[in-house]
């Protein structure tokens, strides 16, 4: 069950960005904005780090309700803060949950690991990352 669930989320990713890239359909297919409204805060164990097909950084976070995908930042981005997340660290994200293909994503704004915060997007929903990443 679990396979086919990261498949299954894996594949909406993926779907995502080869959309977004296929000449004619640039900028038609966009990437999941940010809604304010929708934040939640959701506290659990990181099951899976993985690089999406964007290069961006999505973590399966496990806790008592579940599982859920969360779309973190572009790899690079992290990279250059010094930022790693490890299979097993418990962490809080406060973020903006959103439903893609069917299928539940959270978009972090905060991820929380004991008492450090990493800010990924401002308290609109930007990213902090553009015009950072070169």
């Amino acid at each position: 069950m679990l396979r086919l669930a990261s498949f299954k989320l894996v594949s909406v990713a993926a779907l995502i960005v080869l959309l977004a890239s296929i000449p004619g359909n640039a900028g038609t297919v966009p990437a999941p904005e940010y809604d304010k409204s929708a934040e939640v805060k959701v506290k659990g164990v990181i099951d899976e780090v993985r690089t999406a097909p964007d290069n961006s950084i999505h973590l399966t976070l496990k806790n008592v309700t579940g599982s859920l995908e969360v779309f973190v930042a572009p790899e690079k981005f992290l990279k250059e803060m010094e930022i790693v997340f490890a299979k097993g660290e418990t962490i809080e994200v406060l973020g903006s949950q959103l439903s893609v293909g069917g299928t539940a994503i959270l978009l972090a704004r905060e991820v929380t690991r004991n008492a450090d915060v990493v800010t990924v997007r401002d308290e609109q929903g930007k990213p902090v990352w553009v015009g950072w990443i070169k």
